[in-house]
């Protein structure tokens, strides 16, 4: 029997956000809608994940609490940095698009990753370091961003090749537009240089090398008791979690975007024993590294 063809111009419905959260793709986007969010049971309190998310309000308000309690309107945008804990976003209408990322939506290597001046992740890091989470662009960058958001979609909801590539280039002019409106000039809070911050903006920049609680309780000067202990606390997640987060994300980056070698990448990602780490990327992604680079490479997402 002939397979029937998808008629021309039928629109397949995007990846979802649970796609995105199992590390099935690095980037993800959507309309927020507070109707859609009273339909989903979301939980009261605390939340933290190691992803970043970006919130851009086209209409309507709502309140969140991160970093206090902060009112969005038409027109913000809300920027929530890995592992900062923040509530769910309640007592409002609001409407917009929200984009979210893993850290292996940009290559460790780059000069700029890890950097507070860095374009790319600047204003992530300027958050961790006092800074205000709500922007308020003028109307010429809600206008660019909306855009950029809309082509985002579009690119994950079409058939074209090179998807992924096409989705970071956008997101890339998401976070210059952003680091464009807070600009080096702000001046961080200290109030808001809380130690698990600083802890966790530690790791994302020393991930990749030799490192444990000692190294990082050394570099943020207490014990590490203390370090381990308010990081479990205000994270949700152990100081090693984290270390382990970052090098799974620089794995599955070079996993879909290199033919190293699976021993080869080991070793990048802090790893001299490549057969723990097999074991390690196991039991986070429930595949193999080979598997899970076959997967991730097969035609269709190309």
């Amino acid at each position: 029997m002939t397979r029937k063809k998808t008629p021309p111009g039928t629109k397949k419905p995007s990846p979802s956000h649970e796609d995105f959260k199992r590390h099935h793709l690095p980037v993800w986007v959507g309309r927020y809608s507070h109707g859609h969010a009273q339909n989903r049971s979301v939980r009261p309190g605390t939340f933290t994940h190691s992803y970043a998310v970006i919130f851009l309000v086209t209409r309507g308000q709502s309140t969140i609490h991160h970093s206090g309690e902060q009112v969005l309107r038409a027109g913000d945008v809300h920027i929530i940095p890995p592992g900062d804990p923040h509530g769910a976003p309640h007592a409002g209408d609001a409407e917009g698009w929200v984009i979210s990322f893993h850290p292996e939506a940009f290559p460790h290597e780059d000069p700029s990753w890890g950097s507070r001046e860095g374009l790319r992740l600047g204003p992530l890091l300027r958050i961790r370091s006092g800074c205000h989470p709500v922007l308020r662009p003028s109307a010429a960058q809600r206008k660019r961003l909306e855009r950029w958001m809309r082509l985002m979609e579009a690119e994950f909801t079409g058939e074209e090749r090179s998807r992924d590539e096409a989705v970071g280039a956008l997101l890339r002019l998401v976070l210059i537009e952003l680091e464009r409106m807070t600009g080096l000039e702000d001046t961080p809070d200290p109030a808001g240089q809380s130690l698990a911050r600083r802890v966790l903006t530690f790791i994302e920049s020393n991930a990749l090398g030799p490192l444990s609680l000692t190294e990082v309780a050394r570099a943020a000067g207490r014990s590490a008791t203390h370090v381990a202990g308010v990081v479990r606390k205000e994270t949700g997640r152990t100081v090693g979690q984290w270390i382990l987060e970052y090098r799974m994300a620089e794995a599955r980056r070079r996993l879909q975007g290199t033919d190293e070698r699976v021993d080869i990448i080991a070793e990048r990602v802090g790893y001299a024993d490549a057969t723990h780490f097999i074991r390690l990327f196991r039991r986070a992604h429930g595949l193999t590294p080979a598997a899970w680079r076959r997967r991730a490479t097969l035609p269709a997402r190309t």
